[in-house]
């Protein structure tokens, strides 16, 4: 088809091979988001004495503190079949109406999606792997496989190596293990690495700029960057987690490491956006969906030049966009504004869903064109934390590539 055809108005047959065809970029993609709940759920089943790994109950540090511990160990014993764990572990509105079945029985609103919701799920699948290395490096390689299946050329994957294990280099060094043994089966696939502090827990920061430091030059699967996740409570200036992040950030830039941040993600977080950029250095944002209509703001973004990696499954399961129209996404507006944007999966796993369902959604229901789809694929590799010359490859890749679904094309997406 010509360049500006839109794809949206062509038969689905030709769109499904475009989109399992084209050479994608991914940088925003959470490693633990990835991990495969079948996969955890029959190593869980191998080894049945590791259920004691989940603690009976815990006190969630985003709850209100009046709140009730949260029962982990007997909701995980009660599952029968994978099925049910997938449901422990997937925030997708399905699954959340079972969680929240109670709840829902009270209120004549329906019960919407939250970041909230979507780290709890975390919570029934960080402790089977946690010091568990044999098991994150194979989880680390499976992930280079599942990019691979998807035409994914090069990937930027994030996670924290400090809610993984004890020791978190030990962590750090099983996971690239992982990574390097992916990318050397698959040799058309690439990733680095960004490491993240954690919104809660502050007290790691200064210990993952440190290793972003150590690792920076650790080619292949080297680390690129750092960020800030599981939320926006640390831009508060009078946040008990802010100094620890802020001062992360700051010496990440005095070491020329670079910064993206999680960041106007939630409601009510417009804000974050220009401190994520001014104080904290940040060249990227994730999510950012609450500026859209913030001209200030987006005039801010434009003269700095930052990117937005935007995630549409994932903006409607956490509640950062209330879905209308897909025309009328973040993700659209920026972009029809003038800022530069990319296309994320976020926590496939988590969110059930794949990096190819988010072109899918572009394609198909934002109405974007093959020219979108070859400028933005432009210009997330130039928002990448990649080398100059590492981006030169890149960009001939997509050149040199003739548009073939790998053989092996795979999605991983359920449907039960």
């Amino acid at each position: 088809l010509e360049a500006g055809t839109s794809w949206f108005s062509q038969d689905e047959e030709s769109l499904e091979y475009f989109v399992r065809a084209v050479p994608k970029v991914e940088l925003h993609v959470h490693l633990d988001g990835c991990f495969d709940p079948d996969e955890l759920w029959e190593h869980l089943q191998n080894n049945p004495e590791l259920l004691h790994c989940f603690p009976v109950e815990k006190k969630l540090p985003w709850e209100k503190p009046d709140a009730p511990p949260t029962e982990l160990r007997d909701a995980v014993s009660k599952c029968r079949k994978s099925l049910d764990y997938r449901r422990l572990c997937t925030c997708r509105r399905r699954y959340r109406k079972l969680r929240h079945a109670d709840e829902a029985k009270k209120s004549i609103r329906k019960v919407r999606g939250s970041l909230e919701d979507m780290l709890l799920c975390f919570e029934f699948f960080t402790p089977l792997v946690y010091d568990n290395f044999a098991l994150l490096e194979h989880l680390a390689y499976d992930f280079v496989r599942r990019q691979y299946e998807q035409n994914v050329i090069y990937t930027e994957v994030r996670y924290s190596p400090h809610l993984l294990a004890e020791d978190p280099r030990m962590a750090h060094k099983f996971i690239t293990k992982g990574l390097r043994r992916g990318c050397l089966e698959y040799p058309r696939t690439r990733v680095n690495q960004i490491l993240c502090g954690i919104n809660f827990c502050p007290q790691w920061s200064s210990d993952v700029v440190d290793m972003a430091i150590e690792f920076r030059q650790d080619f292949p699967c080297a680390v690129v960057g750092v960020d800030v996740a599981a939320g926006e409570d640390h831009f508060a200036a009078d946040s008990p987690f802010h100094q620890d992040h802020l001062d992360m950030c700051r010496k990440a830039m005095e070491h020329g490491i670079n910064i993206t941040l999680h960041a106007g993600e939630v409601p009510e977080s417009a804000q974050n956006v220009p401190k994520a950029i001014l104080k904290y250095g940040a060249k990227r944002i994730g999510h950012g969906y609450h500026i859209s209509n913030d001209s200030k703001t987006m005039e801010l973004v434009k003269s700095k030049n930052v990117h937005f990696e935007t995630c549409p499954t994932s903006s409607v399961e956490t509640g950062g966009w209330i879905k209308t129209d897909w025309k009328d996404h973040p993700a659209c507006i920026l972009r029809n504004k003038g800022v530069k944007v990319s296309l994320s999966s976020d926590d496939p796993a988590v969110f059930n869903t794949s990096l190819t369902w988010q072109w899918r959604i572009a394609l198909k229901k934002m109405g974007w064109t093959e020219s979108d789809v070859l400028q933005i694929l432009d210009d997330t590799i130039e928002a990448s934390f990649a080398s100059e010359s590492e981006k030169e490859k890149l960009r001939e890749d997509i050149r040199s590539i003739q548009y073939k679904p790998n053989p092996e094309f795979r999605d991983r997406v359920h449907y039960d």
